[in-house]
């Protein structure tokens, strides 16, 4: 049986569902209030997919992703350029893993083998022997790899922050840079987990980057949030899912 662990706020997991609700051997579960247990499994995205048990995929997951693991139609020979932009992508998807990668701006912070597996989609295609060499090959490139994508990684970042935003009904013309590296220090941490080493602070690469996108784009980005919420959290189908 394959299992889609889903939240509530959530495009990604909205439209997965959407695409793929009642298809045989496929089952959903939407995160509720005791989610504390799913960090267990390296839930950090959604949608997150298992098989028997076993995470295989997270954020971004297509519905033919989804309908192939089904079917044992996933193996193929993964390239270790190829992992590396899939573990990218993977990272981009995942509010947890960017802002922890943005916080230390490196990679080393997601380079667990359980999410190097997960993330370069190594598991996925059955090359799970292939995690050390992967693992190895994003730290070679970690710094190409960070710059290539730097324009998008603080975009989405953005992204976050406004949809977080959004449902706290804060305004983006209230925003701060002081409150740029607060969120960023908090959403990149669990407790005093994560806090860098030896003082704890925020680059302020970053923290500028994600202020000067923010007042160039917030008031885009939060049209664009306020429009996706209201899809998912009025479908009452979707939203009959969660529990409380």
């Amino acid at each position: 049986m394959i299992k889609v662990v889903i939240h509530h706020t959530c495009k990604s997991s909205y439209v997965l569902y959407k695409a793929l609700r009642g298809t045989p051997g496929i089952a959903f579960e939407m995160v509720g209030t005791r989610y504390l247990p799913y960090l267990k499994s390296y839930i950090l995205s959604v949608p997150a997919v298992f098989n028997d048990g076993r995470l295989i995929l997270l954020d971004p997951v297509e519905p033919n992703d989804v309908l192939a693991l089904r079917d044992g139609k996933t193996e193929k020979d993964l390239d270790l350029d190829e992992a590396a932009e899939n573990f990218m992508r993977g990272v981009m998807a995942s509010q947890a893993i960017l802002a922890a990668v943005m916080l230390y701006k490196s990679l080393k912070p997601a380079l667990e083998p359980e999410l190097v597996a997960v993330l370069s989609r190594a598991r996925y295609h059955r090359q799970e022997d292939k995690t050390d060499q992967i693992t190895r090959r994003l730290a070679e490139r970690e710094e190409e790899l960070i710059r290539e994508n730097w324009e998008r990684l603080v975009k989405i970042l953005t992204f976050g922050l406004v949809r977080e935003m959004y449902w706290l009904g804060a305004d983006v013309d209230n925003v701060e840079p002081i409150h740029v590296k607060m969120w960023l220090l908090a959403k990149a941490t669990v407790g005093r987990l994560g806090l860098p080493y030896p003082k704890p602070a925020v680059p302020e690469d970053v923290a500028a980057a994600v202020y000067t996108t923010l007042k160039e784009s917030g008031r885009r980005y939060l049209d664009k949030v306020a429009e996706e919420q209201t899809t998912i959290l009025t479908d009452a189908d979707f939203m009959s899912l969660a529990k409380v």
